[in-house]
């Protein structure tokens, strides 16, 4: 099992680390906007936003296309933002998420975060509707902010991702020690010693259960990780205070917790590193299986 372990964490290094190009400065993310409105007015216009992040050897509107976001929310008007990631910071455009920037609220985190601030700021997005979705090292990335900055998003939708801090998790042998990782990421938002307002709401992953680009022991675990994360996320203590239903007939779990948040885990039968329920055409398509956006809206209550 050890020697599994590292041969996996070898592949997501490679893909992370060993591609990255050193920069003198820092490089701009570029993005992509739908239903981008230029309008600001008053609390009742204001509109969901869902940032959607791209994976490995992938472009930010190809991502868009054959997830087909824009398509399945088109009746709750949200603004989406794919951002994208230059070959000349990762020659396989993955997001860095081993690096030490990424564990923390730090580097690429905050060109993001600033540039959902900026349509906060604005009067076009709802600060209380905020969303963040990804695939692969996407997937990692969206993980990473969900966790990190539980006081901008309200929910996340993580396919085929990886736990927090992924090499950390492999090497710690307490769960509840690494989970304090992400925990103090989040914490960090805090200022003047006043607490941060959470609105994290619903978590939700989703893996192929033939993943072996990311297999389905990462996805598991970065599930098992959000438990432990949403239990101490209201008063720093892990006290099981949740209930455990099963989730679209079996397929999957969702743990309850008493402040009315959720995290939710589906395996895909049958389905290798494709994003469910997406339209044909694409290497990582896979259309014949569960919608995963249709889902993640009835979690999050469309949106709302």
């Amino acid at each position: 099992m050890f020697l599994r372990q590292r041969q996996i964490l070898t592949l997501l290094l490679a893909c992370s680390i060993f591609f990255v190009v050193p920069q003198v400065g820092a490089i701009e993310i570029a993005y992509s906007y739908y239903n981008e409105s230029s309008h600001a007015s008053n609390t009742e216009s204001k509109r969901p936003l869902i940032l959607w992040i791209h994976g490995c050897r992938q472009s930010d509107e190809k991502f868009v296309d054959v997830t087909d976001i824009v398509e399945k929310t088109k009746h709750l008007n949200p603004l989406i933002i794919a951002p994208f990631q230059e070959s000349k910071v990762n020659l396989l455009r993955c997001w860095n998420f081993t690096s030490s920037e990424m564990q923390k609220r730090d580097g690429e985190f905050m060109q993001v975060i600033d540039e959902v601030k900026r349509h906060i700021d604005s009067g076009e997005a709802d600060p209380n509707r905020i969303f963040v979705g990804g695939f692969s090292s996407g997937a990692m990335f969206a993980n990473h902010l969900a966790l990190c900055f539980p006081d901008i998003f309200k929910g996340a939708l993580i396919h085929s991702g990886a736990p927090f801090d992924v090499t950390g998790s492999m090497s710690t042998s307490s769960a509840q020690e690494h989970v304090k990782d992400a925990l103090a990421c989040a914490g960090s938002a805090s200022q003047n010693g006043e607490p941060v307002v959470h609105r994290l709401k619903t978590l939700f992953y989703i893996h192929g259960k033939k993943d072996k680009v990311v297999p389905k022991f990462l996805g598991r675990r970065a599930f098992e990780q959000s438990v432990l994360y949403m239990d101490a996320l209201d008063d720093e203590k892990f006290n099981s205070s949740y209930r455990v239903t099963p989730l679209v007939s079996r397929a999957g779990l969702s743990i309850h917790f008493g402040d009315g948040s959720s995290t939710n885990y589906i395996e895909i039968e049958n389905m290798s590193h494709r994003w469910s329920g997406s339209k044909p055409g694409s290497d990582f398509s896979s259309p014949e299986t569960l919608s995963s956006i249709d889902v993640f809206l009835k979690l999050t209550d469309q949106l709302h």
